[in-house]
């Protein structure tokens, strides 16, 4: 059976790859220790399914507008108004299948063939795929390990042109497990804003997951709070990664705007794809959304903030690693490449992070995911997911050393 060039060119996700080789191994009888995929370790607040269980028995089982119902949209706005300084009304608001459907749509309804989009990286694994998939050339900026993972205004103005369409920011950051603080967001956007046909994506799906206690001061900025990139930022996030609901599909986008244009055509795609979510899921977003779920989000960043400088201690430990000190998301992103041209327990020969992450999977049953696919610049990097409980991560972390030190 035919398939098309542009799927066949499209490279198969390598967090969900990973995830998926852990779980064979584990179903084969292997102990594994798996920091592979990014998904919490907590059950989802128990007010939140409350709220579905009871639109689900009275029977909200029909269809709902595409972008979903005008209080779950509202609940919405007022959150991105409210906590992120974004100047928005519902209808500025769609809620998708995800945060990276709504990625999906942002960029289908933004790109025409041989438009340019600006990509910091080490960046997450679906941007590059998804903005090619869409007709547009990815332009990577690399943020090297000296500079924190980030980029720079001075990179930033080299990379744009009059070809480009948008940059992609994603802040706190996957892979990278780094947070850019409000200065250095501003001093970005004002280049951009120099740019009349740029627009930046930001995607905030790890808003929540900020750590003063790492980085004193710390906290998530929204650029769409900047009054001169109001109509000029598209808002990404969603409810899997702060509310522990990855299972539950639960994405927005909000773009602000103008006569509101951009936000109409991407519901109109939205309309031929999906449609909405299920309607039952609508008054659990509005729960979500209530003072009574804060004190569990709150408790569930603390312990991610606690991991953090777990990690953070380890991965130091390990003399042939390199790394940078993660203050947000739950990723650590150190370099191997010392390791580099050294052979393991099992004779299997390092080369670079894959064929580091395959030995470490099959010889100490840790799985981690390679950093080819996050960048050019991160071919010597593994990513290390800390979204599990301390104990697991102190026995992965020990397999990894012993066997980084066992290399010769």
């Amino acid at each position: 059976m035919k398939v098309s060039e542009r799927i066949q060119r499209m490279k198969e996700s390598s967090t969900l790859a990973v995830a998926a080789r852990a779980a064979a191994l584990k179903k084969e009888g292997a102990d594994v220790v798996a920091f592979g995929t990014g998904e919490p370790d907590f059950d989802t607040p128990s007010n939140i399914k409350e709220a579905a269980e009871r639109a689900l028995q009275a029977g909200q089982t029909k269809y709902v507008s595409t972008p979903g119902t005008v209080e779950a949209r509202a609940a919405v706005a007022a959150k991105l108004h409210g906590e992120n300084g974004i100047a928005c009304k519902p209808e500025h608001v769609a809620i998708t299948a995800g945060a990276k459907h709504a990625l999906y749509l942002t960029l289908q309804t933004l790109i025409d063939v041989g438009d340019d989009m600006v990509l910091p990286t080490p960046a997450w694994v679906s941007y590059r795929p998804l903005i090619e998939l869409a007709g547009g050339r990815c332009i990577e900026v690399a943020g090297t390990m000296e500079q924190g993972f980030k980029v720079t205004p001075a990179q930033l103005a080299a990379a744009m042109t009059p070809r480009t369409v948008a940059v992609i920011l994603n802040s706190p950051s996957n892979p990278c497990g780094i947070a850019y603080t409000e200065a250095e967001i501003r001093e970005l956007c004002e280049v951009i804003a120099a740019h009349p046909r740029a627009v930046l994506i930001s995607d905030e799906i790890y808003e929540k997951l900020v750590y003063p206690e790492v980085d004193p001061g710390l906290r998530h900025f929204s650029p769409g709070s900047i009054p001169a990139m109001a109509e000029r930022t598209i808002t990404l996030n969603g409810l899997s990664k702060a509310f522990a609901m990855t299972g539950w599909r639960i994405g927005y986008v909000c773009a602000p705007g103008g006569n509101g244009t951009f936000m109409q055509e991407l519901i109109k795609l939205q309309g031929q794809m999906t449609n909405n979510i299920p309607a039952f899921f609508m008054p659990a977003i509005v729960e979500a959304f209530s003072s009574r779920s804060a004190p569990q989000v709150e408790a569930m960043r603390v312990a991610f903030a606690r991991r953090a400088a777990v990690v953070a201690e380890l991965v130091r430990a390990i003399p042939r690693f390199r790394s940078v000190r993660p203050n947000g998301a739950f990723y650590s992103f150190p370099s191997i490449a010392a390791c580099k041209g050294l052979t393991s327990p099992g004779g299997r020969r390092i080369e670079d992070a894959q064929t580091f992450a395959e030995a470490l999977l099959l010889e100490a049953h840790v799985a981690v995911v390679p950093g080819g696919d996050f960048g050019a610049c991160a071919a010597d990097h593994i990513r290390i997911t800390f979204a599990t409980d301390e104990a697991t991560l102190r026995k992965g972390m020990a397999r990894i050393a012993e066997f980084t030190a066992a290399l010769r």
